[in-house]
């Protein structure tokens, strides 16, 4: 399920550095929760990755979000551990590593 359109209301832009000499600008972000059937939704993209994500479904508000921002780590997290190289645009020297991902979100 995707709500069409959704508000936004937390975004973060990472440079996604990759072996072959390409620069990817990734969009991650995390959309205004909503209920369906009885439970919470939130949406989630990973632009530049993953594109979109099916709502990530929880039994509240607060879960949906938090289950949406783990999995947007989670795979970016996996770029990491693949040797992929993720930086701010403005602090390229600037490497991301699993703690600097895990500050970023609020995650450890």
């Amino acid at each position: 399920m995707k709500v069409v359109n959704p508000a936004i209301i937390a975004t973060v832009e990472i440079l996604w550095l990759r072996g072959n000499g390409d620069e990817v600008l990734i969009q991650a972000y995390i959309g205004l929760p909503y209920e369906h059937s009885g439970a919470w939704a939130c949406p989630a993209a990973l632009m530049g990755v993953d594109e979109r994500y099916p709502d990530i479904v929880g039994e509240s508000s607060m879960q949906a979000i938090h289950l949406a921002i783990r999995l947007i780590r989670q795979r970016l997290g996996n770029l990491l551990d693949t040797g992929e190289v993720l930086v701010y645009q403005s602090e390229r020297d600037n490497r991301w590593d699993i703690e600097s991902l895990n500050a970023v979100f609020g995650l450890g």
